[in-house]
């Protein structure tokens, strides 16, 4: 009897903790009082980066036409928010530089290109840095300065790629940023202009998942002598970067909105707002917002580029690439293109496969972006565009 007796307290105990675990599993936050972070630079500027996230979130909420481009947008929001904080915050500081992988293993904005490997880092004028590595299997290879324009937006600057850059037998380089150029220094170099505050290094492929990436190294060659830019300064410059993302994010997908289906520039489109979206002088790049129904099609005819390496993609809204691991044919580059006799190419756009075409996945979208790259290609014409029914091809 005492056994019996004893096994059901033991009973109730774990029913007790069950049911405990079950109705109190879960914290709710509320929100504190505005004033906690008063006292306190560094709180102040945490706090108007969460506000900013919330604004954005709402602001995706509201543009998303359903739950799946919703949900991406919200995906999108907590990717670029990370990359922000590891590029301006763990990062931010000129004097102590570190390369950020823009898009490491998850992260995607600012139209991604699935065949590129993208590497920021905060830079001064004030100081001289040495960027070095090994190209490994990149079939490109370029350093991008970015200043900042009299409007505020990204003014695209010095530029060095494969066709200058220096590589030893090894594939070894060594590039020097500085305002003048050292008489005794062996290397490329690429000269600071005093508004710069970005190098982009930007490695292609045309396989990229069998490549050896590049390796990358930056250091101050400088003296410091000062301690790290304060917290607060650091998390300002997160959330400037997450806003004009955004913001130029939303305001391009509304231009193009406005005229879908067309490698026309928006009537609206400043060719300075671009500097937004840190372009490289070495991508010419055509674009267009395309919307079919599901019986349609999107066909694509240009003349192939004489060059080592282009590309066209689907994007959502958010300006990500898709899911290229499990639908791989959302982003082909000219290596998986035909082209036929007269050089020319053929690229079927739509929700299912054709037979006998280069087909790009829209992945289930029947609205997106699509974006093509030609990579240094001098005097690139744009190529045409027709929406068909899909019994028609």
């Amino acid at each position: 009897m005492a056994r019996l007796f004893g096994g059901l307290v033991v009973l109730l105990l774990l029913a007790a903790s069950y049911f405990y675990g079950l109705t109190h599993g879960s914290v709710t936050v509320e929100a504190p009082p505005a004033a906690w972070a008063q006292s306190e630079p560094a709180a102040q500027a945490w706090q108007q980066h969460m506000v900013s996230l919330e604004a954005a979130a709402a602001r995706v909420m509201a543009i998303a036409p359903d739950t799946r481009e919703r949900e991406a947008g919200l995906a999108y929001l907590a990717q670029l928010s990370s990359a922000a904080l590891e590029m301006k915050v763990a990062k931010g500081d000129p004097a102590y530089p570190g390369f950020t992988d823009w898009m490491a293993d998850y992260r995607k904005f600012l139209g991604d290109s699935p065949d590129a490997v993208y590497h920021t880092a905060e830079i001064d004028a004030r100081y001289q840095y040495e960027v070095t590595g090994n190209r490994g299997d990149a079939a490109y290879l370029g350093f991008m300065l970015y200043g900042t324009a009299a409007n505020g937006w990204n003014r695209p600057a010095g530029n060095l790629s494969t066709q200058s850059l220096t590589v030893d037998a090894k594939g070894n380089f060594r590039v020097l940023l500085s305002t003048e150029r050292p008489t005794d220094y062996r290397g490329d170099w690429l000269q600071l202009d005093d508004d710069i505050h970005m190098l982009m290094v930007r490695q292609y492929y045309h396989r990229r998942d069998r490549a050896r990436l590049a390796r990358l190294a930056i250091r101050n060659l400088s003296a410091v002598g000062r301690e790290p830019l304060p917290l607060a300064k650091r998390l300002h410059a997160a959330t400037t970067f997450f806003n004009e993302t955004l913001n130029g994010n939303i305001a391009l997908m509304a231009m193009l909105q406005a005229s879908p289906n067309s490698f026309e520039p928006p009537t609206s489109y400043n060719q300075s707002f671009g500097g937004v979206f840190y372009p490289t002088h070495d991508n010419t790049y055509f674009g267009t917002w395309f919307s079919l129904n599901d019986d349609e099609a999107m066909v694509v005819e240009g003349v192939a580029p004489e060059v080592d390496y282009w590309s066209i993609s689907i994007q959502n809204r958010w300006m990500q690439s898709l899911d290229y691991q499990a639908a791989p044919h959302t982003s082909l580059n000219n290596r998986d293109i035909e082209i036929d006799e007269d050089g020319r190419y053929r690229v079927i756009v739509s929700r299912e496969a054709l037979a006998n075409a280069s087909w790009l996945d829209t992945n289930g979208y029947n609205h997106g972006l699509l974006s093509i790259r030609y990579q240094l290609a001098e005097g690139a014409q744009p190529p045409r565009l027709k929406i068909v029914k899909r019994d028609q091809l």
